[in-house]
């Protein structure tokens, strides 16, 4: 989820009773605490490669939420009206715990134990900017602000409608993996399996099936009952490259990030040119691979991120986009 979107949930809280107990200093807690762990996004002014080492790391881990707890609490307390810190400890948790518990559902996933584990927890319910959770927190705040003293009724809708949509999303989540299923040979009925929602459609999804590093993924239409495409992404054979190319900081990074990372090796003139891929990334535009040339030696000599343009839903239909990546 956005800054935006934090934003909304924040003034969606608040309108729970906040703002009509505390006034305008209960809104702007319930704000500040919700957008305050995604502060980390000012790593992107420098680039790519520092926004995904930072981004979503320590100010989304459980210790990181106490750090902001008690600097957030202690700032309201001494620079706000607001005089009861068991009020503002209670709003500023309550806040950074919304924050969250919404960026679990999107596929990055949470450090929660960071930086004693970088391993990441996540529903995988809906992508980063779901239209629904957005129209759903925007009519909810417009509701709220056009008709004082009704805040409760309009800021409960909204949170209402927002958990059914999620229920909603577990149930179609099942029914993907139920459909994908169907389409699994023996050599991945063993595999872990993981179902995640798909940035080009709320209706679509994206199932993997990882047996080592080998995966085998599904693109499912749960509202046509469709699939739409099956593909394995297998690495090439093992070389002393492969290793090696994890010297450079942009692949340790990146696989730091990526969920289904798959590589590719060919020999260049004077050395070798290793592709790091994600196969969830493949059809989304952004960043989706780092490139590394190595020498004879197994030197990194260049490096650099691998970033197309997003799709354009407008110029061909989302099907055919699908076909023409996976051929």
């Amino acid at each position: 989820m956005d800054l935006i979107s934090h934003g909304l949930m924040g003034t969606m809280m608040a309108g729970l009773g906040l703002n009509h107990k505390f006034g305008l200093a209960g809104t702007v807690t319930m704000i500040v605490a919700n957008i305050a762990p995604d502060l980390d996004v000012v790593a992107g002014l420098k680039g790519p490669k520092t926004f995904y080492k930072y981004h979503r790391e320590i100010t989304h881990s459980l210790l990181g939420a106490v750090v902001l707890w008690a600097l957030i609490s202690g700032g309201i307390y001494f620079f706000t009206p607001l005089g009861s810190l068991s009020a503002i400890l209670v709003m500023v948790g309550a806040g950074l715990a919304g924050h969250l518990l919404m960026d679990s559902f999107t596929p990055w996933g949470l450090p929660l134990f960071y930086p004693f584990s970088s391993k990441k927890y996540s529903f995988d319910l809906i992508w980063f900017f779901d239209p629904v959770i957005i129209i759903s927190m925007f009519g909810s705040v417009y509701l709220v602000y056009h008709f004082p003293g009704k805040e409760m009724m309009f800021s409960g809708m909204g949170f209402g409608m927002i958990a059914a949509y999620l229920i909603l999303r577990a149930i179609q989540k099942r029914k993907a993996r139920r459909m994908a299923a169907g389409e699994v040979g023996p050599r991945f009925r063993d595999a872990e399996v993981y179902v995640l929602p798909s940035a080009i459609s709320p209706f679509m999804w994206d199932v993997f099936y990882k047996a080592r590093s080998q995966y085998l993924y599904i693109s499912v239409d749960t509202r046509k009952e469709e699939i739409l495409i099956v593909k394995e992404f297998v690495s090439a054979s093992y070389h002393r490259c492969i290793r090696q190319s994890c010297d450079s900081e942009l692949v340790d990074v990146f696989l730091k990030r990526a969920r289904f990372p798959f590589y590719n090796f060919n020999r260049v003139d004077g050395g070798y040119r290793v592709e790091w891929y994600d196969a969830q990334l493949l059809n989304l535009g952004g960043v989706h691979g780092v490139t590394v040339y190595l020498s004879e030696g197994g030197t990194v000599t260049a490096e650099k991120l691998q970033v197309k343009k997003p799709v354009r839903r407008r110029r061909s239909r989302i099907e055919a986009f699908l076909q023409k990546e996976a051929s």
